[in-house]
């Protein structure tokens, strides 16, 4: 997230050179910011909502819960059945999907086993160019991660996409999961894990720099006049 001291042009760390391919996957703050469920978007009517009880690190203190719509009665004031609900991100311009292997993950925390269901789909015409669903147990007292890949066998037309991920409340025990810590990246440069995007790296390489100041900027100097950053 960017600060009110902080000029991150054109995403250069996190949405630049960094193959992480989720805008704002920890819901992070800090002293100048609230944090935030932005970009987050809501699926299947859920309801999104800040939450910093059980950390999944110090780091980390805030997580989003992902809870069902109101329950609807129908005219016989029975329930209607939920459906499925989650969360979609839309990345920082949108998401670039080739064909190429995505490697994914997120954590979840509350009592549940069923499905995950993750998809990288439009988000104009809600065209899925590569699903996968994972079966998994998660408990109310600790994290649990999910790891999962998608392939997608064709191109979108554009970066107008999403990665949408869902699950059945009915099989939670409160129908509500919580996450944090969400993942996805393209192959990054010589197929590092957590690594950089193979375009701008390769591009680098060509120049055959002798040396790069890399990160150059209020980061690595400090958020400090007293730190020796420039503001």
């Amino acid at each position: 997230m960017l600060t009110r001291e902080t000029q991150d042009i054109s995403h250069s760390g996190d949405g630049g050179i960094y193959a992480e391919l989720i805008q704002n996957r920890a819901f992070q703050a800090n002293t100048f910011e609230e944090a935030t469920v932005a970009p987050w978007g809501s699926v299947g009517g859920s309801r999104l909502s800040l939450q910093e009880i059980n950390w999944l690190s110090i780091a980390l203190p805030f997580y989003v819960n992902v809870a069902p719509p109101p329950a609807r009665q129908n005219s016989l004031n029975v329930s209607i059945p939920t459906r499925p609900i989650g969360l979609s991100n839309p990345g920082w311009w949108g998401i670039s999907v080739t064909p190429q292997t995505y490697t994914g993950s997120f954590y979840v925390m509350g009592s549940y086993s069923g499905r995950f269901n993750i998809a990288l789909k439009s988000n104009l015409t809600s065209t899925v160019y590569a699903m996968t669903s994972i079966s998994a147990k998660s408990s109310s007292t600790v994290w649990t991660q999910v790891n999962y890949t998608l392939a997608p066998s064709t191109s979108a037309p554009d970066t107008n996409n999403i990665l949408e991920i869902t699950f059945d409340p009915t099989k939670a025990t409160d129908g509500s999961l919580n996450f944090n810590l969400l993942s996805l990246f393209p192959e990054t440069y010589k197929n590092r894990p957590n690594g950089l995007r193979k375009d701008l790296m390769e591009a680098l390489a060509e120049l055959s720099p002798s040396y790069f100041r890399f990160p150059g900027g209020n980061n690595i100097e400090g958020s400090e006049f007293a730190t020796g950053a420039s503001h």
